[in-house]
């Protein structure tokens, strides 16, 4: 089976923003603003590593004054705020970031970033790649299909076609007709006075598009609706212009060259050491030789359902691990994480192991050898009893296998292996509840066949079958259905 190769399209103007807002109060010690920068260079290095596209781009939007909106509509956009001086100041070192991660930054003359976006993810998706568009714009919902779709990384949600018809009340080759009658305020959009987006989905689903319902505007219900109709007609057609994203930008791109290069170290990690981005180095820094990095992190509650996710690094490779405990306590997964990290190495290395957790780091650095010379560690029938001791019997012997060092991070602090770990680990709780109430589900649903089978069988009428167990009895099918996400 072949699988699609990935395009992601980045909506570089829009994460700016998203990431000034996002991030305050980072600078470096010289007083420049850097939370921007940042909060961008922290998106990009998180879609490469947590998405691995095949191709990427970012587009830039160009001056608002050059656009072919403007010269249609002078007020377009003209409600925006001129961008802060401290963030002005930081875009020339987004874009050095742009290059310094060797991604192409594109923008045409004349067209927003979203015209050129449309282009590209309607030229290339036509060549069978799979377009992801990541953006936090509505206005792109209009190109989402069965081959384009919209991420946005800061919560995490694709936006498909279903969730277009969610937000707008109609597909996605009516947005734009929707915007044309309600407007919009956020691009200065006037659209039709008294038509909000309600009502606005309402008369293109009933009359098909926005040239159709001015053309049976007599139909429209409401006296000054119609009125309105009349007399903003022009409007509305200009305000529909003004919404839709052209998919004709003349831009001279092919798809091999938007290819995932790696970056260009050279000129990145003296700037993210300009920046004082430090912690973002380790991303871009292979391991000594011979050594293997081990990144680990657990996630868990007090007795509940657990997860733990492990990035192992040597030389230019990564490998992922993660997995799922239905009984666990938080202090149990980042060692299961650790064992899991070991365990995944097929031959005696040099290790040195990474974890937020100073219960494991203290305990194999510090305490492992009292433990042993006591007794703590291998007698369970002990008064003094190591809690986690089977864990802990499991790290002590993966630790005479390999050579293993172990170093404490802070964690969840820009720690680019840190959080990949932490998102993995709780992916893995999600992804472990999800299987298992299936499984449970399963189970039930076949007990229930069978015993429904078995009282056909005897004839008996008008008497409940027997119930294969109650589920409020059951500790592992109520922590689960509760715990649904």
């Amino acid at each position: 089976m072949n699988v699609p190769q990935k395009l992601f399209l980045l909506d570089g103007s829009s994460f700016i923003y998203r990431a000034y807002y996002g991030i305050r109060d980072r600078s470096t010690s010289s007083g420049l603003a850097t939370n921007a920068i940042y909060g961008f260079t922290r998106m990009l290095l998180g879609l490469q590593q947590n998405h691995q596209p095949d191709y990427l781009a970012v587009v830039f939007d160009r001056p608002r004054e050059e656009t072919f909106r403007r010269q249609l509509y002078a007020e377009y956009k003209a409600n925006r705020e001129q961008a802060p001086d401290d963030l002005v100041d930081q875009i020339p070192y987004i874009k050095q970031m742009v290059e310094a991660f060797n991604i192409p930054a594109l923008d045409a003359y004349g067209f927003e970033a979203d015209d050129v976006i449309a282009t590209l993810a309607r030229r290339f998706s036509a060549q069978s790649v799979d377009v992801t568009v990541v953006t936090g714009d509505k206005d792109l919902m209009q190109i989402v299909d069965d081959k384009i779709s919209l991420l946005d990384t800061m919560k995490d949600k694709r936006c498909t076609e279903d969730d277009v018809v969610e937000r707008f009340g109609v597909p996605a080759s009516l947005v734009a007709d929707v915007l044309g009658l309600a407007g919009d305020t956020s691009d200065n959009i006037p659209g039709v006075p008294g038509v909000g987006e309600k009502i606005a989905a309402k008369l293109i689903q009933q009359f098909g598009s926005l040239e159709e319902v001015l053309r049976l505007k007599r139909f429209v219900e409401g006296k000054k609706r119609r009125q309105n109709l009349a007399e903003f007609e022009q409007q509305a057609l200009l305000s529909k212009t003004l919404a839709t994203v052209r998919y004709d930008v003349e831009i001279a791109v092919e798809l091999n060259q938007l290819a995932c290069r790696k970056a260009n170290l050279s000129q990145l990690i003296p700037l993210l050491r300009q920046l004082e981005f430090e912690e973002l180095e380790i991303a871009f820094t292979p391991p000594p030789v011979g050594v293997v990095e081990l990144y680990s992190d657990g996630s868990g509650t007090a007795s509940g359902p657990g997860g733990y996710g492990v990035v192992l690094r040597y030389g230019e490779h990564e490998k992922e691990v993660s997995g799922f405990e239905p009984q666990a306590t938080s202090q149990r997964m980042e060692q299961l994480a650790a064992i899991r990290g070991l365990e995944a190495l097929t031959k005696p290395q040099t290790v040195k192991v990474f974890s937020d957790s100073q219960y494991l780091v203290r305990g194999m650095n510090e305490w492992i050898h009292g433990w042993v010379r006591n007794g703590r560690l291998n007698d369970p029938d002990s008064p003094d009893a190591l809690a986690n001791q089977d864990l802990w019997q499991q790290l002590y012997a993966l630790a005479k296998i390999h050579t293993v060092s172990w170093q404490w991070v802070k964690g969840h602090a820009g720690h680019p292996f840190n959080e990949r770990c932490d998102k993995l680990a709780k992916q893995a709780v999600v992804d472990g509840i999800r299987s298992t109430q299936q499984e449970l589900i399963a189970q039930v649903d076949a007990v229930q066949t069978s015993v429904s089978y078995q009282h056909e069988l005897v004839n008996v009428d008008n008497s409940e079958p027997p119930q294969p167990f109650n589920a409020d009895d059951d500790g592992q099918f109520k922590l689960y259905t509760e715990l649904d996400p």
